[in-house]
């Protein structure tokens, strides 16, 4: 009997490729997983086309509700990831990154929607609502770009919102790596900060460590639908505030690492357009604490990876930041 086909948007990304390795080293590999890129005749699509005979590597532009359309049909599950284009970002601005996010999502969703005789599990992977919590004063545009995907998904006349589950991923450790957040070494004190727009005391959602951690929630999410259909998965395997997220750095680097607030006008004086987008995440954390993944949904929406029976599997923030060769990154 052929196995069920499970589409992955983003396979060579961070979810994408953790997604599909959970699927395929569960118990038994129970999806035929057709695995999307942009371009599959690049070194890392050719190598993942060669790895298993379960994967087939399918070209798609997020841009072409036709491509989409084709890469969907006779699909039974597919997790939907949309990227807020970083060149984009940094070469027309946040509203053109926004748009073509917005625009790449929308196109997926109203795809997905046309092939509701197979299609029995999408997973939105997606962000909160910061405008609408707010009442408009944090517009985060890597946050909106998520919304009218969302609002599409949960209109009853699109078909879609008893097949999906809204999986909210919290923040990658790892982003201590790159700028803005990479901590700077200040010769004065004799120590690396962590300089970021917002109290020691502010509460972060973390996912852990990225690889493994995205994957075990989401392969949990489609064994146990009747937990997770209509629901919003919470992918967060701990709460660490931001002085706590410097300390597991030091841990993990076994190099003194420090945090230091700074007001969100001098960080977006010190990184620009860069440093708004960053620093108006931090302060809506910061006010809303651990309800900034959950704001406004009904206790009865909101699963989390203990429900899930996963959160006994899930790997720190602090395991994955200690693989990582910090003596490189930090110079």
């Amino acid at each position: 009997m052929t196995p069920p086909i499970a589409v992955i948007i983003g396979a060579l990304g961070a979810q994408g490729s953790s997604i599909l390795s959970a699927l395929l080293t569960s118990n038994n590999p129970r999806y035929k997983i057709r695995a999307l890129t942009s371009n599959t005749a690049s070194p890392e699509a050719i190598r993942l086309a060669n790895s298993h005979p379960n994967i087939e590597v399918f070209q798609t532009d997020l841009s072409s509700p036709t491509s989409l359309l084709a890469a969907f049909t006779g699909a039974s599950v597919i997790f939907a990831n949309t990227v807020f284009k970083p060149d984009v970002f940094l070469t027309q601005g946040a509203a053109a990154a926004e748009e073509l996010e917005i625009s790449h999502g929308l196109n997926i969703v109203q795809a997905a929607s046309k092939i509701s005789s197979t299609l029995q599990h999408f997973i939105w992977s997606t962000l909160p609502d910061a405008d609408g919590l707010t009442e408009g004063k944090y517009k985060i545009p890597h946050f909106q770009s998520k919304i009218p995907a969302d609002k599409y998904l949960l209109d009853p006349e699109n078909g879609l919102v008893n097949k999906t589950t809204f999986l909210r991923i919290g923040m990658y450790g790892s982003n201590l790596m790159r700028d803005p957040y990479k901590p700077v070494y200040v010769k004065e004190v004799g120590k690396y900060i962590l300089t970021l727009p917002c109290s020691p005391l502010t509460l972060i959602p973390f996912i852990g460590e990225e690889t493994p951690n995205i994957g075990l929630i989401v392969e949990a999410i489609l064994r146990q639908p009747e937990r997770t259909l209509g629901k919003y998965v919470l992918g967060v395997a701990e709460h660490l505030t931001a002085a706590e997220w410097a300390s597991t750095l030091s841990n993990a680097s076994k190099v003194e690492v420090s945090f230091s607030e700074m007001t969100l006008e001098d960080y977006e004086g010190h990184w620009g357009h860069v440093g708004t987008e960053i620093g108006l995440m931090f302060k809506f954390i910061e006010e809303l604490q651990r309800d900034s993944y959950t704001g406004g949904l009904s206790s009865s929406l909101i699963v989390t990876p203990e429900d899930l029976g996963v959160q006994c599997l899930l790997h720190s923030t602090e395991d994955g930041l200690g693989k990582i060769n910090w003596e490189d990154i930090l110079g």
